[in-house]
């Protein structure tokens, strides 16, 4: 039988709190206006959805060398288009918001908490 959680409204208002901080972030505001210039940029949207379809094509066919070639081309076009460029800093930014908040609780705790250990990430 599993065993629920139940939280206390005073953990369950210092969750939101914290959500609220993440909401009010830099980190997590730069996000959300990366992706807003995505939507707003045709040349980035076509661009990430040609790097969508060849990644699918990839995944469906094995390994390919010439799906490979154009999945790499297309990698690199991204990184040189600003808006995929900032879109991709600022998702990196707010995932190590998320770290470092994670070693945190990890540390106060005294428990490794969503810790890396070991294998792909």
């Amino acid at each position: 039988m599993k065993e629920e959680s139940k939280i206390s409204p005073e953990l369950l208002d210092r969750i939101n709190a914290f959500g609220n901080a993440i909401l009010e972030s830099s980190e997590y505001r730069t996000l959300i206006q990366c992706n807003e210039r995505l939507d707003n940029d045709r040349k980035a949207k076509d661009l990430f959805r040609q790097y969508r379809l060849k990644q699918q094509e990839l995944q469906l066919k094995g390994f390919d060398r010439g799906v490979l070639g154009e999945l790499n081309d297309l990698e690199a076009q991204m990184k040189s288009n600003e808006t995929m460029a900032s879109l991709e800093n600022s998702q990196k930014a707010l995932a190590g918001l998320f770290r470092g908040s994670n070693e945190l609780i990890s540390s106060r705790i005294d428990q490794p908490f969503a810790q890396k250990r070991g294998g792909c990430y």
